[in-house]
């Protein structure tokens, strides 16, 4: 009997629990319980959007998230689309086991912020990377561009093949292909866009390749550019720790910064860090996608984004042509050039004074082509640094003491080639005649300014105290292994204490090399970490750089502190 009673209550409490059914859990950002999505491969019409989707989490009025979709929770927003009068976004999942991904795409009304159709795309045989997603009238494309090769589908989501994708071609783009190296911007079929990150004079500079060839210096904060359409750009900037993404959209064309949005993780209870995933522009409008995350859980997300008019304010930028290039090339050459240099724009040097960096000797040639840009903010960054340097120093780079200095040996040449030998950002040789400096445009940074020059300081270093001495002394400030290939776990757990890089592992020269970009790196005034505590070997290879340039060059002597010098007297 009470088996039967039992079993009877059980079977009651199921009844219960499906009458009941369990409450939905409900994700920010317009998502819903991911076993609940539809995946089924087909065109349907989308649904209104359920009372359960919550708000925008933002609450910013000019931000509409996207609604009547239910995004599955291990889905990724892979691409996004705005055209005239629709928005695609191209959604990705991998199965667990699977050899490719799902992809559906989501059609959307940017009036209505809601999705109209979902349309499921099947892939083909031999699935290539994805770089990029476009959509038309007719259906849609995914895009393999370091390939050269795009997938096409019908608007059914019907596969139509593999197909060459249609690159620009180089020689169309006019003058302005002489300004911009091939690598540093975004093709497209007719249109292409660079963007080079914070010049020190102009800020970002951005140039277009279309009918209008212009090149744009742009008095701006942020940190790329995440979409363009015509002459109108979305900048993106990322808050410290992830916290917050700033969105701009400026308009070149008409000189203003048409709005300004701030996405910020406080304003929603359940999201702690935000990243931008992608964004698409339309005539009007923006599409964003971001992806908050709490923990290990993350939430992606699509909003319509359509500036308030009275937000827009004016655009600092500046229109740089060919001209402008060469006026600002030649004012700071002239510069250089007083300092003790003797330029080589554009010229390759001698075979035979290149290093090898491991590659066969007929390899290591440098490549001439280097841009108009490419050259300028060289020689701009050049010119910065060797303000903060003692006036005087670069000639005493002649001669390895003062008895040998030669007033009329060759002046230090600096070459400016389009890429070096290796991939190499630059390289220096001192003990070449003439010593030489060179800078490729294609890998410079401008961090490697004091890097190479202290490559050039070690000639007169060595004049100073003898080669032998140099080795011997500076040997003595590390510990015996410290160039070895290969080290045991204990030694590898002491690297950070000896050395300020990997790369400065690599030989004694690289070691100073290292140490001194460092140094010179935390030799602004305003600098107040003391940027080797807790590393004795660090501070003992600074301490005797420091000590031994200044006994070495005359100008340094007259200084009061050099601007490296500096990191060492902060408390």
């Amino acid at each position: 009997m009470r088996q039967v009673s039992a079993f009877l209550a059980l079977i009651f409490l199921l009844c219960l629990l499906t009458a009941c059914g369990p409450d939905p859990t409900v994700f920010p950002g317009g998502l819903s319980d991911p076993t609940r999505a539809d995946t089924r491969p087909a065109v349907t019409q989308a649904t209104e959007p359920t009372a359960t989707e919550p708000s925008d989490p933002t609450s910013l009025p000019e931000l509409a998230p996207l609604t009547g979709a239910r995004l599955l929770g291990d889905e990724g927003v892979a691409g996004l689309w705005a055209g005239s009068e629709e928005a695609a976004i191209l959604l990705l999942r991998w199965d667990q086991g699977a050899d490719a991904p799902r992809c559906r795409v989501l059609l959307a009304d940017p009036d209505t912020a809601a999705v109209t159709a979902t349309v499921e795309l099947a892939l083909p045989e031999g699935w290539m990377d994805l770089s990029r997603f476009a959509a038309d009238g007719e259906g849609f494309l995914l895009i393999d561009e370091a390939g050269e090769r795009c997938a096409v589908f019908d608007r059914s989501g019907a596969c139509l093949g593999l197909r060459d994708y249609p690159t620009m071609s180089q020689a169309n783009l006019g003058w302005q292909n002489r300004l911009l190296n091939d690598g540093c911007f975004w093709k497209g079929p007719d249109f292409a866009l660079f963007h080079d990150a914070e010049d020190p004079l102009l800020g970002h500079v951005v140039g277009f390749y279309d009918e209008t060839d212009r090149l744009h210096g742009l008095d701006e904060d942020f940190d790329d550019v995440a979409a363009c359409a015509g002459h109108r750009l979305l900048l993106q900037q990322s808050g410290e720790g992830g916290e917050s993404l700033v969105c701009r959209l400026a308009d070149l064309d008409a000189g203003v910064m048409e709005g300004e949005l701030a996405l910020r993780c406080g304003e929603t209870a359940a999201a702690r860090w935000v990243n931008a995933c992608g964004a698409a522009l339309g005539d009007g409008w923006a599409l964003l996608a971001v992806e908050w995350r709490e923990e290990r859980v993350s939430y992606p997300a699509v909003y319509f984004w359509r500036p308030a008019a009275e937000t827009a304010r004016p655009l600092e930028a500046a229109t740089l042509t060919e001209a402008w290039l060469t006026r600002q090339i030649a004012a700071c050459g002239a510069a250089l050039e007083a300092q003790g240099f003797a330029l080589r724009l554009d010229e390759a040097p001698p075979a035979a004074l290149t290093p090898t960096l491991g590659l066969a000797a007929r390899e290591s040639v440098c490549e001439t082509g280097a841009s108009l840009f490419g050259q300028y903010r060289i020689l701009r960054q050049l010119r910065d640094f060797v303000d903060k340097l003692p006036q005087g120093l670069v000639r005493e780079l002649r001669g390895q003491t003062p008895e040998q200095e030669d007033p009329d040996r060759d002046s230090l040449c600096l070459y400016v080639v389009r890429s070096v030998p290796g991939d190499a950002a630059a390289f220096a040789n001192a003990w070449s005649e003439p010593m030489l400096l060179c800078f490729a445009t294609e890998e410079f940074t401008g961090t490697q300014l004091a890097h190479e020059f202290m490559h050039l300081m070690e000639y007169r270093l060595a004049g100073s105290l003898g080669s032998a001495r140099l080795e011997r002394d500076w040997q003595r400030l590390n510990p015996a292994w410290a160039y070895d290939a290969d080290l045991t776990p204990e030694q590898a757990a002491q690297t950070d204490a000896w050395f300020v890089s990997a790369y400065a592992r690599t030989n004694a020269a690289e070691d100073r090399a290292e140490t001194f970009q460092r140094l010179f790196d935390n030799g602004a005034p305003t600098e107040t970490a003391r940027w080797c505590a807790g590393r004795p070997g660090v501070r003992a290879k600074a301490a005797w750089l420091i000590q031994n340039i200044r006994a070495a060059f005359p100008s340094v002597q007259a200084t009061e502190t050099a601007w490296w010098e500096k990191a060492s007297e902060q408390p």
